[in-house]
């Protein structure tokens, strides 16, 4: 069988700049857009605002390169216009509507959110530090969570950026909004062996921590709780995402500490916790809006003979069950970095890699799964 580096790479020499579009078997994921920018390059996140329209985002020479943006026009996938200028890493990107689109790229020190209207792109706001995450509700509805030791979050109206507090006393990790007056958040608080993360809700008028109803071992001498990620898919949908990490004990060795994934989920009612099996660790989730979550899943460090830099997706559904499925290239492997959902199919964006190449030679790659409603 000819693999798809087989036209990227028909010689193994000069590297094809043409984008490339490689049906392969291997349902239910079917490669949909290949293509190489530079050096190095990968597309890092994905936001599908209608069934027939979504976006790709990557960079291309690292975080000093020139970021890419792809637009699906229900056809194919093609290239976008960017604002002249703005150079960096994407961070973040959301969206509520065909013409409403965001993009967050972070420079060394800086960072720029850049917004899509429907006909072009424009730099709504230049902001003095690096930008963690944004959250997209609908177009009077945008957050911004700065990356270093953010104690407050930017709000954008749809006029203008002002900054948003968050939680007294906690350090932001991930927002989410539900509604236009309730936003979600999860973040840490305390210090040093002090340190622990919890859920917080806002209502518009003032924050309260979450309580998960015991469905988690309570922080303790022999383990605890981070949580790290939160996506939402409506005011009864609500996933988070993190670990919990247990000391164990190893002969001839003491103790060492174990990570096991955790998962959790509102249905407007209560918290039930989700099962992850232990072999997982949990990247980029998305919920599927009916209650279940598809998440970016790579093997443990210690899962012996497991190729960590190959990722799977996980799809947890509303009524418990699971199911894994793996993105293949042939004669490659994949590492995917983002999801969106869109009705009926789900995108995933990333990078591709030869087998006998290394992992600074990547090349963009777009995946995409149709769902049955």
């Amino acid at each position: 069988m000819t693999g798809a580096f087989d036209f990227i790479y028909p010689d193994r020499g000069a590297l094809a700049r043409d984008p490339v579009n490689v049906p392969l078997a291997g349902d239910p994921w079917k490669l949909v857009h290949l293509a190489d920018y530079g050096v190095f390059d990968a597309l890092t996140h994905v936001v599908a605002p209608a069934e027939d329209d979504a976006w790709a985002f990557g960079w291309t020479g690292g975080s000093n390169g020139s970021p890419v943006a792809l637009r699906w026009d229900g056809w194919q996938w093609v290239s976008s216009a960017l604002p002249g200028g703005v150079k960096g890493s994407v961070i973040d990107a959301g969206s509520s509507a065909p013409d409403d689109v965001w993009l967050h790229v972070n420079a060394k020190e800086t960072s720029s959110a850049l917004h899509w209207d429907g006909v072009r792109w424009t730099v709504s706001k230049e902001f003095p530090f690096t930008v963690w995450q944004i959250e997209v509700l609908d177009s009077t509805h945008v957050w911004a969570l700065p990356s270093a030791d953010a104690t407050v979050a930017w709000f954008f109206d749809g006029t203008g950026w002002r900054e948003a507090p968050l939680p007294d006393g906690v350090l932001g990790l991930a927002i989410g909004a539900t509604a236009p007056g309730t936003l979600w958040a999860v973040g840490t608080s305390g210090k040093g062996a002090q340190t622990a993360t919890g859920l917080f809700r806002s209502d518009g008028t003032g924050w309260t921590r979450v309580s998960f109803g015991g469905i988690f071992p309570a922080d303790d001498g022999e383990g605890y709780l981070r949580l790290e990620n939160l996506v939402t898919g409506g005011e009864d949908d609500v996933w988070v995402f993190g670990s919990r990490t247990e000391r164990q004990e190893e002969s001839g060795e003491g103790e060492r500490p174990r990570s096991l994934p955790v998962a959790a989920h509102w249905d407007g009612r209560s918290w039930r916790a989700v099962t992850v099996p232990p072999k997982w660790r949990l990247r980029a989730a998305v919920a599927d809006g009916r209650g279940g979550a598809h998440v970016i899943v790579w093997p443990a460090d210690d899962d012996p003979g497991a190729d960590i830099h190959t990722t799977s997706v996980l799809s947890l559904a509303a009524d418990g069950s699971s199911s894994v499925s793996v993105p293949e290239v042939s004669g490659g492997r994949v590492s995917l970095n983002d999801l969106a959902a869109a009705p009926e199919k789900i995108w995933g964006v990333g990078a591709a890699y030869p087998s006998e190449v290394t992992l600074t030679a990547s090349t963009s790659a777009v995946y995409a799964r149709t769902i049955t409603p």
